[in-house]
């Protein structure tokens, strides 16, 4: 009996360790194949004994940040800020990826004007007016991987007031693979490749 209860939860979680891993990517044609993060970043879980904050965090790879815009609208109560995703205001670090090691930035915003608590965010992803020129500077015969996540969460601060733990175990993020080529593609309806990727990128971030 308890076999056969062991099978059904195994399967249960299966089901929807695939149904959450593919919510974000709902275009049939689109290029991006999200595939799991290095298990390198997940790797610091808070501990129990700290205050808990509703949040909005977010995961970016260095080379999101050289190709895109990225800003989040953050909502605490009544109040409401606008604020660029930068490596300047990022907390950086480093991971290991099949296409060799990579830096990415953690972001985690728990309150406005000090109200504490964010209600929702939203994100926009715009192509930079030189991503072009950046993505053609890229080795044409080597892929490279971009990685990207966000969402709301309860995060969790040490006395000191900093945020504790890793992004990547809160929510999912996701990486996709790609020779230069592929994003400077002209879809032929005015958009390429990258503008695809900057759809997915924003769908996944909240």
């Amino acid at each position: 009996m308890k076999k056969f209860l062991s099978k059904i939860v195994f399967a249960t979680v299966a089901v929807l360790s695939v149904a959450g891993f593919t919510s974000c990517n709902n275009v049939d044609d689109d290029p991006y194949v999200p595939t799991p993060v290095p298990t390198e970043i997940h790797t610091v879980t808070p501990s129990n004994n700290q205050d808990m904050t509703p949040a909005y965090g977010a995961v970016l790879s260095e080379n999101i940040l050289d190709m895109y815009d990225v800003t989040v609208v953050l909502h605490s109560g009544d109040k409401t800020k606008e604020v660029a995703l930068t490596k300047a205001n990022g907390q950086a670090d480093v991971t290991r990826t099949s296409n060799g090691n990579m830096t990415y930035y953690e972001y985690v915003f728990a309150e406005i004007d000090g109200q504490k608590g964010i209600s929702n965010a939203e994100v926009k992803v715009t192509p930079k007016a030189d991503i072009k020129n950046v993505i053609s500077a890229m080795p044409a015969n080597e892929k490279f991987t971009m990685q990207h996540g966000g969402n709301m969460f309860k995060a969790k601060f040490g006395a000191d007031g900093k945020f504790v733990g890793k992004l990547a175990t809160h929510f999912t993020v996701l990486s996709g693979s790609y020779y230069p080529e592929e994003l400077l593609k002209d879809n032929g309806n005015g958009t390429f490749g990258y503008d695809v990727v900057a759809e997915t990128i924003q769908d996944c971030m909240f």
